[in-house]
């Protein structure tokens, strides 16, 4: 569904779904992600409707805005949560997404049951061959991305519906080199290249620069310390594999917070819901247990 608001025209996922009765979860997707990452988040459906996600300016079915800033993106969101006249939510973010969810939470607690940040560290730094290859290389970015972020490939094949159909420019793989939609490369495990095709896929959004927006947006982001502390019922769930943020940190924002309830992931890295969805439906369904 589309929606208009002084923000911008935003698709909203699954909200032509909503059941009144069932719980409600909003999932904000990490930097250049969209909703197609809510379809593999599917906690129990007897209890939760299908997971809401609001594409961000730019990405996936939203229409590009100029925003470039957390605040922004919160604006954004906060404006839809509005006009839909939704309340009672269970907010959920990934990576920038959960610095996205704190801001929004901080300015609009009372929507919100709960507010679980996953694979999301504040601040979140981000190191400068990924910022460079995120303005300059893509296919570099996601390779950064997936080197790290990605301990084990998932078991089963994900849906050509939810990461997009394979077409023509396709993978192919001939004696060691993979040609892909962004050139061709020599690699070593052309098996691996081509089933993370789908989750690089993602990272290819209407315009080539929004992952580097996305990138900007979370380096320069800080909230009031006062404001960090207003955030009620947070949750910070990790994948313990992910090495894309530290424990250190991790432990760092708990004490920012005040107070946080924290969950580990076996077996996960920083993309849970591509390399085991089953594991991050139950942390999620955990959490959210609390707050019913």
């Amino acid at each position: 569904m589309f929606l208009t608001t002084n923000s911008g025209t935003a698709y909203i996922h699954n909200l032509d779904s909503l059941d009144p009765e069932k719980e409600i979860v909003l999932f904000i997707p990490g930097a250049g992600m969209d909703h197609r990452v809510a379809d593999l988040i599917s906690p129990n459906p007897k209890i939760f409707n299908k997971v809401l996600s609001i594409d961000l300016p730019g990405h996936g079915g939203s229409t590009p805005t100029g925003a470039k800033s957390i605040e922004e993106y919160s604006t954004f969101i906060s404006d839809c949560i509005k006009e839909i006249d939704i309340s009672g939510i269970h907010l959920c973010g990934h990576s920038m997404g959960g610095l996205v969810a704190m801001e929004l939470a901080a300015s609009n607690n009372k929507f919100f049951k709960s507010v679980t940040l996953f694979n999301c560290q504040y601040p979140l730094f981000v190191g400068s061959a990924l910022l460079d290859g995120s303005s300059r290389n893509l296919d570099g970015a996601a390779d950064f991305l997936t080197k790290y972020g990605i301990h084990k490939l998932p078991k089963t094949k994900k849906p050509k519906k939810t990461f997009g159909t394979m077409g023509s420019s396709f993978y192919k793989k001939t004696d060691g080199k993979v040609i892909s939609p962004y050139g061709s490369k020599e690699i070593e495990d052309t098996d691996r290249e081509v089933a993370l095709f789908g989750l690089k896929k993602l990272f290819n959004q209407v315009s080539k620069d929004i992952l580097s927006i996305d990138m900007n947006a979370c380096i320069n982001y800080r909230m009031n310390d006062a404001d960090l502390k207003t955030i009620k019922n947070i949750n910070i769930l990790i994948g313990e594999m992910d090495k894309l943020v530290s424990e250190k940190k991790i432990d760092e924002m708990i004490t920012m917070f005040g107070s946080a309830h924290l969950k580990k992931m076996e077996g996960v890295a920083h993309f849970p819901f591509f390399e085991d969805p089953k594991i991050l439906n139950e942390s999620l369904e955990d959490i959210f247990s609390i707050y019913i």
